[in-house]
């Protein structure tokens, strides 16, 4: 029964966010009630078909989604060939007959349809885990760092299921958002739980994207005050319009010797930092050895020095902006873009592992970037 309750607690937390997104959006896109609940259910149903089907597979193959520390690799096998391909296909399933009936008319409604179906997969998938496998303090902080994948991943090609270009666009997000979703849920499920850190990154991105994308549809009571209160714009997530404008090239060539002095510039900064980072943690009495992936906390060298590294690309991407002299964040971006290709190249040889790592930290490494770079282009 105390697993029951707690399940029905964290199942809360995605259904919560589901209805927050219809409330926030059922007078913008004229969502209904019914379809909203549809959605859920389908997303739930799908939880529990996904399920069966990954039961059966592993059962057949041997294979596991928890990582074996004599065969690493495998469960990233298991993940990438079967399930995550299988859970954002069922998800598709989930919202097809609303495409086909055409209720997912518009990016915008695509995106609710998606984020609420997603929001009902996560829920059956919390109240499957109790019924067979019944929870732990370490398996409710997985369950807890899973759902918001399972709502951002659908929302986002679901948002391009429902466009215009979906014959052009839907095929490669659907394919991306998979990919990016297995790297969320190999390091949620298949890792340590000392390691679930690393997808705070990914989880800041995931926030300020969706922020964006809601300010697009209906723009927050924020904005009028960000006028008269500096401060309060600064906090203030830009739309997805006003990101795609910023790294628009409008009125001057592409400057690719910037573009390459951006990325050396960030890869020397990250260089230094990761030293300081070091060189702080021994003056302060870190151990830089005791960080495990079987204890979530142990890992204070974890964050110390991925704060570092991340710490490089807004300033990178500042003097980048400024140095160049450039109206816009393009080439400070591809800069880091570009940092970001030769560390995962220079994983790929040294320690393979850390390429998921390294992918996971990407997203908010960039936006990091972007943000440094608008601080510091000429205006």
């Amino acid at each position: 029964m105390k697993d029951w309750l707690i399940g029905i607690a964290v199942c809360a937390l995605p259904l919560g966010a589901g209805a927050f997104l219809w409330l926030r959006l059922r007078r913008a896109i004229s969502l209904s009630r019914p379809v909203a609940i549809t959605s859920v259910l389908a997303g739930f149903s799908a939880a529990w078909a996904a399920y069966y089907l990954q039961l059966r597979f592993w059962g057949w193959t041997g294979l596991s989604l928890q990582t074996n520390p004599l065969d690493p690799s495998s469960a990233l096998f298991a993940m990438f060939l079967f399930a995550a391909p299988v859970e954002e296909g069922i998800k598709t399933l989930a919202v097809w007959p609303l495409y086909v009936t055409r209720r997912l008319d518009t990016s915008q409604r695509g995106m609710a349809l998606g984020g609420l179906a997603g929001a009902g997969f996560a829920a059956g998938e919390i109240l499957r885990v109790v019924a067979f496998e019944g929870l732990s303090n370490e398996m409710v902080l997985r369950l807890v760092a899973a759902a918001p994948g399972h709502v951002f991943f659908a929302g986002c090609w679901a948002y391009f299921l429902g466009g215009r270009l979906r014959t052009f666009y839907y095929p490669s997000a659907w394919m991306v958002s998979m990919l990016l979703h297995g790297v969320y849920s190999h390091i949620v499920f298949g890792r340590g739980p000392g390691y679930i850190v690393a997808v705070l990154p990914m989880l800041a991105v995931m926030a300020w994207v969706a922020y964006g994308a809601l300010r697009d549809i209906t723009p927050e009571p924020l904005g009028p005050l960000s006028r008269t209160a500096p401060l309060l714009a600064l906090a203030e997530a830009p739309s997805l319009r006003e990101m795609r404008r910023a790294l628009r090239r409008t009125d001057q060539p592409l400057m690719l010797h910037w573009v390459v002095v951006g990325g050396l510039v960030t890869v020397g900064i990250m260089m230094v930092s990761l030293a300081g980072a070091v060189y702080l943690g021994h003056q302060v009495g870190i151990d830089f050895a005791a960080a495990s992936e079987a204890d979530v906390t142990s890992n204070g060298p974890l964050v110390l020095l991925g704060s570092a590294v991340l710490g490089a690309f807004p300033c990178s991407g500042y003097l980048v902006a400024r140095a160049s002299g450039t109206t816009s964040v393009l080439e400070p971006a591809m800069g880091a873009a570009l940092a970001l290709v030769a560390v995962v190249a220079m994983l790929s040889v040294t320690a393979p592992i850390a390429i998921i790592f390294a992918l996971a930290t990407a997203p908010i490494a960039f936006g990091l970037a972007c943000g440094g770079a608008w601080l510091g282009v000429a205006r």
